[in-house]
């Protein structure tokens, strides 16, 4: 299983700051498709290992980048990827 995090930071988007949360694998076989620009980021919570297949609609363009990262823990997103138990 894993835990995929999407973030909408795009300043013209209905849906901008808002957090997804999607528990996808084994128990809940899923396709996302995540739009572009909005930052995203996959966690495995199972005890073994997971498979994750990402397709993209274009080939990378190093001039032009339409992806950009950021640290796991960066304060430009509100999100805690600690395991809360109970």
């Amino acid at each position: 299983m894993v835990k995929l995090v999407c973030y909408d930071a795009r300043e013209e988007s209905k849906t901008k700051g808002e957090v997804n949360e999607f528990f996808v694998g084994e128990h809940n076989l899923s396709l996302i498709q995540i739009p572009p620009m909005v930052f995203h980021g996959w966690k495995c919570i199972s005890e073994t290992e997971a498979w994750v297949l990402n397709v993209v609609t274009e080939p990378y363009n190093y001039n032009n980048p339409d992806e950009f990262r950021l640290p796991y823990n960066s304060s430009d997103i509100p999100y805690d990827w600690q395991i809360k138990m109970g």
